[in-house]
Parts: C-alpha cells; structure tokens; sequence
C-alpha cells in the first residue's frame, strides 16, 4: 500500500509557557447576551449577523502544568453547553472562558474523543447559541472564521473566506504515533493558533464545520470538522450529561481513498483497515467494505460515525459489508 501523503499540519492551539492568563475585564452592556437561538438569516446586515454570532462564541484558557492553553469555542445549546476541540483542553484543568461582552466564567469538560478531536464543556453561564447547518458543505460556499487567534486580546475575531474542497484526509503525527483525520471541510478563511474548537459558519450564521488545524507550509490552507458530529453528540448530552459515545471499532477510509490505495471495491462505503474490540470479537476484518449500520446507509466514514453515534453503547446493531464481492451482515454489540 503506498504511503499516504502528508501536509505539515499545526493544530491551533496556543501554549504559552507562562503562568497566568490575563484579567477579567468589566462587562459589556452593548452586546446582547440574552439566552436565544441566533437566528442570523433575519440579520439587517452582514455585520449585524456577525455581530450576533460572537456572542455565542467563548475564547478558552485552560490551565497546564506548564503554563496554559488558548484556543476557542461555541455554544451549539441554550443549556450551556460549548462545543470545542480535544486538543484544547486535554490534560488541563481549570478552563476559563471569555464571553463576547468582555466577562469570564468557567468550563466543565463533560464529554471529549481524542480519534474525533472533539469536547463538550459546560459553561458556568448560559449564553445565546448558534444554529447549524448539517447539509453537505460545497466548494465555493462563502464562510467565515470566528475565534482567539494568537492572544486573549484578539478573542473573537473574524476572518471570511469560501470553502476550498470537501472530504479531505489528513495523516497527523503525535506522540501517541501516526493518526488521521478524516472527512474534513478545507476552507481559506485565515485561521491561527487559538481558532481551534472554534466555528466555521456560513453566510446565514449557521455552524457547518469546527476549526481544528491549518497547513503550516503555506496560506490559506485550513481546516474543519463537519459539526454533524458535534451536533449529534449535543443532543445527547443534553438528554444525558453522563453520556458516553458508543464504540464500534473499526479504523477505515472513505472507499475513493481505498481506490486510490489502489484496492478493488464493490461500491461505496468504509473500507476496512483495521479493527479491535466489538468489531474484531464480531468478525470484522481487514478489507471489508461497510455499507450499512442498523437502518443507515454508509458511504463515507463520516455517514458510518453518525450511524454509530445513534447508538447507545450495548446496542446490538447489524452492519452490512461487502467481503469477497459478496454482501454479508453481522451483529456487533457497541462498546
């Protein structure tokens, strides 16, 4: 299998190595921090629409045993619940938020996924919350980037920008190894340390994806998670605050990443690399391609990771694949 190629990646996030973060600042009376869903389509301007969308928008500072971390987030819920990236607040503590009226309150992590690099916090304050967007992102969508690049001091800033291609993987390399990121909006809307974890909305204001890295060897190479996840995700924490993401097992591609691989598939799905726990005790192996999970049909890995996520863990769900040209199903008890 020939290797896959690799952008030099940075992950937005800012850690300084120093103590402290800054002050609160006193209260901004002129933003309207009412709790409401953000109905930006109805906006008298491109500017009153922006406007009302930083208020949903928090910058985030979390404390490290080396300093602390900056990166961003957004309310997606009128129940507090801020939606962000992993990688901001994985091995910290202490998370700081900063509201669009120039206050602060805290965060609790309620919920994170390293493979998604995604987390759900609670926010000690109630703040007006975006609406999303889960239909397909398209090349040339107008966009734009609300976040904390580099400094507290530049917190909600925006940049503009069109979605530059869709479904995009990429190979990161960590501590941990090598890992990838798939199923990716890239966009060129100027994105910097601190954006991760915050949204990508479009011309109505609604979320379609979350910043989370950008190329570092060259301009205007960003990118996106889906906020289909993210959404899911919400709206079971908001039925349950202890809610734990059910677990399949399988590590795969997209099939037209497959075929470039060079493999010989029967359609489109998830084409299996590799697996563990349910999926491997189920039988699961190495060159099927997943076409279904219970009643959902799969065609890229993210149609399979919002098929899981509408499991609970325990669940028994039939997943249907191809394996030797031959359709096949089984049952698999998520974890």
């Amino acid at each position: 299998m020939k290797k896959f190629f690799c952008f030099l990646l940075s992950f937005l996030l800012i850690i300084p190595f120093i103590a402290g973060c800054g002050q609160a600042q006193n209260g901004d009376s002129t933003v309207d921090m009412n709790v409401r869903r953000l109905t930006t389509e109805s906006a008298s301007s491109l500017s009153d629409m922006l406007s009302q969308a930083k208020s949903a928008v928090v910058g985030i500072s979390v404390d490290l045993p080396d300093g602390y971390a900056i990166g961003s987030g957004f309310a997606i819920s009128g129940d507090g619940l801020i939606l962000t990236n992993n990688h901001v607040v994985e091995g910290g503590e202490n998370i700081t938020l900063y509201y669009a009226d120039k206050t602060t309150g805290s965060g609790k992590v309620l919920w994170t996924d390293a493979g998604l690099d995604m987390a759900v916090l609670r926010s000690s304050r109630e703040i007006p919350y975006l609406a999303v967007d889960t239909g397909d992102a398209y090349i040339g969508q107008e966009v734009f980037a609300l976040g904390t690049p580099l400094t507290l001091e530049f917190k909600h800033t925006v940049t503009h920008g069109i979605v530059s291609a869709t479904n995009r993987t990429l190979e990161t390399q960590s501590d941990g190894g090598t890992s990838f990121l798939q199923s990716l909006i890239q966009h060129d809307a100027a994105i910097n340390p601190g954006n991760s974890g915050g949204p990508l909305i479009n011309s109505a204001g609604h979320v379609i994806g979350i910043n989370t890295l950008k190329a570092s060897q060259g301009e205007g190479i960003g990118f996106a998670i889906p906020i289909e996840i993210g959404s899911i995700v919400v709206d079971q924490i908001a039925k349950d605050e202890d809610y734990n993401s059910p677990y399949l097992g399988v590590f795969g591609f997209d099939s037209d990443i497959a075929l470039a691989y060079g493999e010989k598939l029967n359609g489109s799905g998830v084409y299996v690399i590799s697996t563990n726990g349910p999926a491997l005790q189920a039988g699961l192996k190495k060159g099927d391609l997943i076409v279904k999970v219970g009643d959902d049909d799969v065609k890229t890995l993210l149609d399979l990771r919002k098929a899981v996520l509408n499991h609970s863990a325990g669940d028994a769900v039939e997943v249907s694949y191809y394996r030797d040209q031959k359709m096949q199903h089984l049952l698999v008890i998520l974890q």
